[in-house]
């Protein structure tokens, strides 16, 4: 696999197994510096195992992983990598910021500097008022919240995120979001999720894993619009039959309106023709014919393009 100065983490022909279980096989990964990576692909793909091994918490049967251009285990990488597992727990019956400390001070900070270190990246998060108290006073989403201020501390060049939004609300994960988004750049983010339109809002990059190896790796926009496709979600039924006008186009090569968790889509291929372009046309037929639509997708969605590769 082709390397790149670029990279901060480099996965080479990685293999794990569990006795018969073949957990990875020949896994082949490039994460661009300064990016947020999505992870994602089925259930049993092999994204939990590949996560523990890129932060050092398994070794791989057969391969290698570089982060920063470091084999795991070098002091140079000390603190430059953090990882958020998705069944982060804390200690019940001690203050949170004692127990956040103690990380700071394992990375080598001070008593004084690891106090301020915390009050650091809890005012991040906007969890400030959560010096002092205890886990269990936390809601579900206040305590996921701590727990990526715990993966912040001692600014990491990389941090890994497994499931960070499970189970919050629309508006704790919106606080997640906006807080990925002001730090990518900053340091790179490797994200799992099951939850596809959080990794495409998210990621400037993608790996899908399936059966133990990266079946795709792209950029994002070239996975999502390699697909001359555009899909109106429609505000009501139409009255008579939208599609035929489109498939009437020349540069039209199917055009379907259909029911998709209940609302209704419809969904025209591009051929020979610019997609923003096509749009525009499409827009304007479907305001010429009286129809009002709440969405405009253009080119496939990260579900469709995982499923298709799954």
């Amino acid at each position: 696999m082709h390397q790149s100065n670029d990279a901060a983490v480099v996965v080479e022909g990685v293999h794990k197994r569990f006795g018969a279980v073949q957990a990875l096989a020949g896994v082949e990964l490039s994460i661009p510096r300064g990016s947020c990576f999505g992870l994602v692909g089925p259930n049993g793909a092999g994204k939990t195992t590949l996560f523990s091994i890129i932060s050092g918490f398994l070794r791989p049967s057969a391969g290698r992983v570089r982060v920063l251009g470091e084999e795991h285990g070098a002091e140079r990488l000390r603190g430059r990598l953090a990882v958020l597992p998705q069944d982060a727990s804390w200690r019940k019956g001690v203050p949170l910021d004692r127990q956040m400390a103690l990380c700071a001070r394992l990375q080598g900070f001070s008593a004084e500097d690891a106090r301020r270190e915390v009050l650091r990246v809890l005012t991040l998060t906007g969890m400030a008022d959560c010096v002092g108290r205890h886990p269990d006073k936390l809601s579900h989403g206040m305590a996921k919240r701590v727990a990526i201020s715990q993966a912040l501390i001692g600014d990491p060049a990389v941090v890994l995120l497994d499931e960070p939004i499970a189970g919050l609300d629309p508006a704790q994960a919106r606080a997640i979001r906006l807080l990925v988004q002001g730090e990518s750049g900053k340091r790179t983010f490797l994200i799992s999720s099951h939850d596809m339109p959080d990794i495409e809002a998210l990621c400037s990059h993608v790996a899908i894993i399936k059966a133990g190896r990266i079946v795709e790796q792209r950029r994002m926009d070239e996975l999502t619009r390699r697909e001359a496709v555009v899909v109106f979600t429609l505000a009501e039924a139409p009255k008579d039959a939208l599609a035929a006008p489109f498939r009437a186009l020349a540069y039209v090569s199917a055009a379907e309106v259909r029911p998709v968790e209940r609302k209704l889509q419809l969904t025209v291929r591009v051929d020979q023709k610019g997609i923003d372009e096509a749009s525009a046309e499409f827009i304007g037929i479907l305001v010429a014919q009286g129809v009002n639509f709440v969405g405009l997708q253009k080119g496939t969605s990260l579900e469709d393009a995982v499923l298709k590769a799954t």
